[in-house]
Formats: C-alpha cells, structure tokens, sequence
C-alpha cells in the first residue's frame, strides 16, 4: 500500500475535525462544532438554481467567473467599498473563499517568503501558506478578562512581526472563531503599519461580513488609506445564503492582485461551477428586496443568527450543568465561552493528558451530547495558552437545535 505523503502536506494530517466530527456521530451528539447551517436556505436561493440550470448555464466558463456574477458582486461590493469596482478585472469567482485563499498565496508567495497571520486564526490558513511555501508569523490578540470587552491587538507585536522577508498579511474581520469585529481606529491603526511596508500583499478574509451584531458596522481593511491595489478581500456565498455545500466565493481587489490569482486558478480548478455562479448572481439581486417582514435579505439573515447568539448566552449563563462564561461576539457564526473554575466539573479521565479545552469538549460530546469546538487550535503552538480556556459554540444551526441543548444543560 502506498503510504507516503508529501514533505509539505505531513504535518497537516491530524486536523480538530477527523476527531471531534466522527466523535460528534458516534455519540449522537449535537453538532455545535462546524460552521456549516443545518437549516434550509431561502426559497429564492433554490429557485435561482433551478432557474440557472434550465437555462442551460451547465458547461466551462470564464476563469474569473461568469459575466453575470461578476457584473453583480462588482455592484453590490462598488456600493460596499465606495468605489467603482471593474467586473472583468477587480474580481475573480472561485470553489469558495477556501480556493480563493489558496489561489491568491500560491500567485503571491516564493518559498522563504513570511506571511503574518493574527491568532486566532481560521485553521486552514496554516497549511496553505506553507502549501504555498510561505512561512507564518502568528501574532496573537489577548482575550478580555470579562464578558463585555472585545479582544485587543497589541500594535507594538505586530509592527514587530515585519521584516524585509515579510511578503504578505492575512486578517479576519468578523473573527472566526471568536467574532471579533475591528473597529475604524483599529483598522486605521494596522493601516499605517502597512503604509510602511508598501510591498507586502494583504488577504482580508471577511467571509461573514454580513452577520454583524447590535448594528456594528463592518469595515474592509481594503478601504483604508491606499491599500486597495494591494489588497484580495474575500468573500462566500455559502457562508451569505446558507449553501456552504455549492463552494462559491469570490474575492475583490487590485487589478494586479485579481491577475495573478486567476492565473492559478486557471492551472488549478479552470473555472468554477458555472450553473452555482448563476444561481448566486440571481440571488445577488433578489437580496436587496424586502424578505419575511424585513426591509432587506441581508437584515433578515443577520437576525437570524443575533438572536441564536442570545440564545447560546442564557443558555450558557444560566446552566447548572457546566460552567462557561460567555465572551462578546460582535459577528460571525459563533460564540466562544471560557471555561470556568479551572474545569472543576470536567471528571478526572477527561482532563488526563489533555488541554482544558480538549478536555472539556470530549466530555461535552460523550456525556451529554453536545459538540463544542476546542479554542487552542485556532493558535500557534506557542500561543495556544490563549486559547485552552476557550471553547467555540456555533450559532449556524436549527431553532430547534438550542432547545434541545437547553434542555441538556439548564436542569430544573
């Protein structure tokens, strides 16, 4: 049998989710774990792909995107950026925001070059920069000390990171996993470093750009100062219209940037699935309509996911079966509670050998059903002390789901 695997896929084998997803079914347990909706999407969503594909739009098309698609994100994101966005050079449509990551670090980096990576951190950032043959510098944010504070960037550590080697910086604004949306000063703030290294490339991940909490306003790390030129921000319809299994995103920036990302998309994938393309430009316009009593698709959707985090907070405050404190979430698809006590609560065999966070979840999923998401993998090796007190709830499934979870954990 052929067992051997690549020097730069070796260290990626294990990931979070080959255990805990498996452990998640074996146990039956509530999947709070993957940010992925269980819920259906919208009837206008459906009725877009079905439109797309009996209009035979079922072949190859352009590398970049369709024509249709592109013409559509280049409105919507023009009226989100304040700036006319060409269609044909400025965006590129790929297998998701997951592709679109890839293609961009493998059209940037040359081995050797560094990338800063501000922790927590999405986990697939690691694997396609070194895929890429980058090299990640990991900056860590400091959690609160309290439930109603956000987590900060220590600005000194970051402008410490660059280096001549430094070829590119990649951030997450909504943070996955702890919901951290920027503010203008602190984006205004990471601006003015990058202002001093005019040849590192920037990826803004901004994939939940729309789930924004108590009327925050979210802003592109693009639009600040001029960095647009240099800049890739991405985005997903999966993430936008609950179809996380059609893998379309797309990404907006540089005509330079989009150029050269697209390049390797074309080496790779070509193109991406057309009929999907189409359905997400249909959907695209409905989305600006009223829906189910609100002015737009977009409020809806947000309210959606706000009141499943209020949801997750009193059942976290009030439970009397574990003891999680739960942290401020101002966007995204999930909550991150911190694990009280010390785990006092977690029995002896799970806490052998093992982080508080990995602790906790393992006893979570076997003993009462519910799957949660350890923290610390979302940091550095050195870093992970951040995040072993922290344990990630995803917002993204069934009403019905937080009922069933509320009945496990608040016991009369």
């Amino acid at each position: 049998m052929w067992k051997k695997i690549s020097n730069s896929l070796n260290n990626f084998q294990y990931t979070v989710w080959t255990e805990f997803t498996p452990l998640a079914i074996k146990h039956q347990a509530i999947n709070l774990g993957q940010g992925f909706p269980n819920f259906q999407c919208p009837q206008f969503v459906k009725n877009a792909l079905a439109e797309a594909a009996n209009s035979n739009e079922n072949q190859y098309c352009r590398p970049a995107g369709v024509p249709m698609l592109v013409e559509e994100i280049a409105r919507v994101y023009g009226a989100k950026h304040n700036r006319k966005i060409d269609p044909m050079t400025e965006v590129a449509v790929c297998y998701g925001a997951s592709e679109a990551l890839l293609n961009a670090t493998m059209s940037i980096l040359n081995p050797g070059d560094e990338v800063i990576v501000v922790d927590p951190s999405f986990d697939i950032y690691i694997p396609q920069i070194c895929i890429s043959g980058g090299i990640p510098i990991r900056v860590s944010l400091v959690p609160p000390n309290d439930d109603v504070s956000s987590w900060t960037i220590d600005f000194d550590k970051l402008e410490a990171a660059f280096t001549t080697k430094t070829k590119l910086f990649l951030f997450n604004t909504p943070n996955n996993p702890i919901g951290k949306v920027y503010t203008k000063e602190e984006l205004e703030k990471i601006g003015r470093i990058l202002e001093k290294w005019p040849n590192v490339g920037i990826i803004a991940d901004e994939v939940y750009e729309h789930v924004i909490f108590d009327k925050r306003v979210h802003m592109s790390l693009a639009d600040v100062g001029n960095l647009w030129e240099r800049s890739l921000t991405l985005s997903s319809a999966g993430k936008l219209f609950s179809v996380t299994g059609w893998k379309t995103g797309w990404a907006v920036g540089g005509p330079d940037m989009i150029k050269n990302m697209v390049v390797s998309k074309l080496w790779s994938s070509f193109c991406s699935n057309t009929v999907c393309q189409g359905a997400v430009a249909r959907s695209l316009r409905i989305a600006d309509q009223e829906f189910e009593g609100y002015s737009n698709y977009y409020e809806w959707i947000c309210k959606q996911y706000e009141d499943k985090r209020e949801r997750m907070k009193h059942i976290l405050y009030n439970s009397n079966v574990i003891k999680v404190q739960p942290l401020l979430a101002e966007g995204g698809f999930f909550l991150v509670g911190k694990i009280m006590n010390d785990g006092d609560f977690i029995p002896k065999q799970y806490r052998e050998g093992a982080t508080l966070d990995f602790a906790f979840c393992r006893w979570l999923t076997v003993e009462h059903k519910i799957t949660a998401i350890p923290c610390s993998v979302f940091f550095s090796e050195s870093n992970s002390h951040f995040g072993t007190n922290f344990v990630r709830f995803a917002l993204c499934k069934e009403f019905s789901d937080y009922d069933k979870v509320e009945k496990i954990l608040i016991r009369n």
